[in-house]
């Protein structure tokens, strides 16, 4: 059903027959005159309504990717068809889940061409993974005299799936492309010599090791020829993502969840074009999801559909199941990078005393972001036995996160503590080293 707004050319209209029945009393007939004119005013007002375009003559449909990113600026698109004969201004509302989204322009408007098209567009910055549900559109428009605006709402309904940041993806996979090493200016170049895998044969250079030497062909060219090796391939990298309590907290604005979620895509990607496999473990208080290692297009997409719906709990993870379970499933001597973190040094403890499941016949990395609260109570100034307290508090809590992480590393284990915006470069600098270094 369409609605008539009236326009406020048709309400100066009426407010003008004001002064034409006042000129009238005069002369008896304002009576007559009021009748009329207002009878011929909305005469006029139906005539136009009905003689306008109707919804029928309008075209629209949702266009553009489903796939969003979160916390990134995305457009929503519609493309409308004008099948009448006259240019026509719209002004178009889509009906989407704010609570989840934001944004600033919900209203589109524009002219649209006698028999044309039009692309409407307004932009949503997503706040939360997952599927949502857009509902219908509201589209309004003058009539043909401007008396007034018709207005009607068309089921327009579509999901859209809100992924990790798929910009970030792209920007990183681009920058390995052409070799350019992110923000600390290296470069992801093959270490020949590092590796097992035989690639070629060269001349030997002081350096070498004489263990590379190959004797047949030395004998042959009459000069020291080496073998050169290239890092193994086909190797299995695991991204282990802890959705526990510790882990729904924020920094900067940004859950530490989807950080490490969207730093895991990462590096399966870069992974997976350095030759090796990408596996992925979820887990919590149980191990709610594995995929066992892969690549290609199909695993990539199995990845990131595993990925856009989890949530944080406010549970303490279970370590101990998580990792026996990951070690009845893999056999193969694998590299594991494990996103998680501890608030307090029981739950380190916890971590630490179950970690010599997965670190006997794996390489373990565990990835930490550091926690900025901390950082800058420490930093102020104390005005105060409060100030002087909490103060005392966080520089404790740095301490013997210190220490926990110190320990991790004296063990074998390496353990990474970083700012939320480094936490990517950091995961794919440690896979680098250590495949060029042949540890695995």
């Amino acid at each position: 059903m369409i609605e008539l707004i009236l326009t406020r050319r048709f309400l100066y209209i009426l407010t003008a027959g004001v002064v034409i029945v006042a000129a009238s009393y005069f002369v008896g007939l304002h009576l007559m005159v009021f009748i009329l004119y207002n009878l011929t005013c909305f005469t006029v007002l139906i005539l136009d309504y009905f003689l306008s375009p109707s919804d029928k003559e309008f075209k629209i449909e949702r266009i553009g990717d489903t796939k969003l990113s979160i916390y990134e600026s995305e457009k929503m698109r519609f493309e409308i068809y004008n099948i009448t004969g006259k240019k026509i201004y719209l002004e178009i509302k889509d009906e989407f889940p704010d609570f989840y989204f934001e944004s600033h322009e919900k209203i589109m408007k524009g002219c649209i061409m006698p028999h044309s098209n039009k692309v409407f567009e307004y932009e949503v910055i997503p706040k939360k993974r997952g599927a949502y549900k857009f509902g219908n559109i509201h589209v309004r428009y003058k009539s043909n005299l401007k008396l007034c605006m018709k207005q009607f709402k068309l089921p327009l309904e579509r999901e859209y799936k809100v992924y990790p940041n798929l910009k970030d993806l792209r920007k990183y996979r681009l920058a390995v492309y052409n070799s350019k090493y992110y923000k600390t200016g290296q470069k992801p170049f093959k270490l020949l010599g590092k590796g097992s895998e035989f690639e070629s044969l060269r001349e030997y250079v002081f350096g070498d090791e004489y263990r590379r030497i190959n004797w047949k062909a030395t004998a042959k060219e009459n000069k020291p020829i080496v073998n050169q090796y290239e890092p193994e391939k086909n190797q299995h990298v695991y991204m282990m993502i802890d959705t526990g309590r510790p882990m729904s907290f924020s920094v900067r604005g940004y859950k530490k969840l989807d950080l490490a979620i969207n730093t895991a895509l990462l590096l399966s990607d870069i992974v997976n074009q350095n030759g090796d496999k990408s596996g992925l473990m979820i887990f919590n208080t149980e191990v709610e999801n594995l995929i066992m290692p892969g690549k290609g297009y199909s695993h990539r997409s199995g990845l990131m559909e595993a990925l856009y719906h989890i949530e944080h709990t406010k549970d303490t993870s279970n370590y101990e199941e998580a990792f026996y379970y990951f070690k009845r499933k893999e056999r193969r001597r694998s590299l594991i990078f494990l996103f998680t973190d501890f608030e307090t040094s029981e739950e380190a403890e916890d971590m630490f005393k179950t970690l010599s499941i997965l670190s006997k016949n794996n390489i373990v990395v565990i990835m930490l972001m550091k926690d900025e609260r901390l950082k800058k109570i420490t930093s102020m100034t104390s005005e105060n036995e409060h100030d002087i307290f909490n103060k005392g508090v966080a520089l404790e809590i740095l301490r013997e996160r210190k220490t926990i992480i110190q320990k991790l590393n004296s063990r074998g284990i390496m353990c990474i503590e970083c700012c939320p915006e480094e936490l990517a470069v950091n995961a794919i600098n440690k896979y680098l080293y250590i495949k060029n270094r042949m540890f695995f």
